[in-house]
Formats: structure tokens, sequence, C-alpha cells
């Protein structure tokens, strides 16, 4: 009988505690937790540096960063200066985060958090979406206290956050972000709490797996 990897996808909000939640299941179950890694190797496979490409990570670049870069590489008319690194496109990053994801998939029982997982790995057999959700309430006073930030900049950073990742994932896998039917289930981390989120998502991933 062939035997598959078995994923557990997770998708997000900004400090609804996904990244958390995340690192228990894995720990709980032993499997390969899979986050910065991606990009850090995409970093490499690209031949820039991590920052280069960190704010790029699962956000769709907008029109004026888009020309801020045009003229920090140059213009047709400008007098070349030899950039200090190339230009990485949201695509490009998106296809070699996707390469990595799914060569760790076939090879490891892993926690996938972000990165557009659900999409990236569709069809896979093994494969549990997950998406963790909280109040922006909730969202805002975690992000406050983690960062040491103002009230207002917690609430400006997560509505950029969340507008900036559904585009992303709209513009890559031509999925909505917020469509529930892209995830098996959808966690409100307020109301259950990490632990029981964690093994709630244990339990249901075995269930439909092992079905």
């Amino acid at each position: 009988m062939e035997t598959h990897t078995t994923v557990i996808t997770i998708s997000r909000q900004m400090a609804s505690g996904g990244a958390y939640i995340g690192h228990l299941i894995a720990k709980k179950l032993g499997y390969k937790y899979v986050e910065r890694e991606v990009l850090s190797q995409a970093a490499k496979d690209l031949g820039v540096g991590i920052t280069d490409i960190s704010r790029q990570d699962e956000k769709k670049t907008g029109f004026v960063e888009r020309l801020l870069k045009s003229f920090l590489f140059g213009t047709p008319e400008a007098a070349y200066l030899p950039p200090s690194r190339r230009p990485v496109y949201d695509g490009e990053l998106f296809n070699t985060e996707s390469f990595i994801i799914r060569k760790i998939a076939e090879q490891q029982n892993s926690v996938v958090v972000g990165h557009g997982g659900f999409s990236v790995l569709r069809g896979k057999p093994g494969l549990f979406n997950v998406f963790i959700h909280a109040p922006k309430e909730f969202r805002v006073k975690r992000l406050k206290e983690f960062h040491e930030i103002s009230m207002e900049q917690a609430l400006a950073e997560i509505e950029e956050s969340d507008n900036r990742r559904a585009k992303y994932i709209r513009a890559m896998t031509h999925s909505e972000w917020l469509d529930a039917t892209n995830y098996h289930l959808a966690v409100d981390a307020q109301a259950t709490g990490f632990e029981t989120a964690a093994d709630l998502i244990i339990a249901l991933a075995q269930k439909m797996i092992e079905a």
C-alpha cells in the first residue's frame, strides 16, 4: 500500500496566534514546522539576501513599491548604476517558495504556516488545510503587547497586513484568502484558546486523513 506524508497547512490573520498554534501542533505530533525556512531557502535559491525579499513574503507588492524599485534599478534614460542586488518579483518569489514547500511536503510530515500552502499543495493526499482567525480587538491587543507599540499603530499594521495578504493570495493563487471553501477547518483562536485549537486541529486532521 502506498503511503503519503501528512501535511497540515495553516493560513492565519496577523496576530491571531496561528504561528504559535502551528508550533504546538508540530511539537505534539513530532512533525516538521515549516515557516521561516521557506523564505530563507528562497533567498538562497534566488541569490539575494533574506531582508531583500522579506517585505514581499505573503504580501502583494504595490504600484508605488514597484515604481520605487524601477528607480532603484535605473531607467533606460538614466545613467547605469550597478544595482546592489537584482530585483525579485512577486511571482518569482511565490514560485520559488512553492517548489520548496512541495519538496518538503513530499519528504516529511509537516505543519506549513503561510505561503499559500493550501493552494500550493492542493490535491496532495494527506492534506488538511486550516484557517486561524480572531476578532480584530484581540489581535490588536496581542500585537501591541508583543511589539510594545501603540494601539493605533497595532491597528494600522493589522489592517495593512490583512489587505496586502488578501491581495497577494488573490494574485498568486487566484483564490480568495478568506474563502472558507479553501479550508477544511476555520478556528477562532480567541474563542478556543491556543492549546484547544491545536488539539482540535490534530483530532480532526487525523480523523479525516485516516478515513
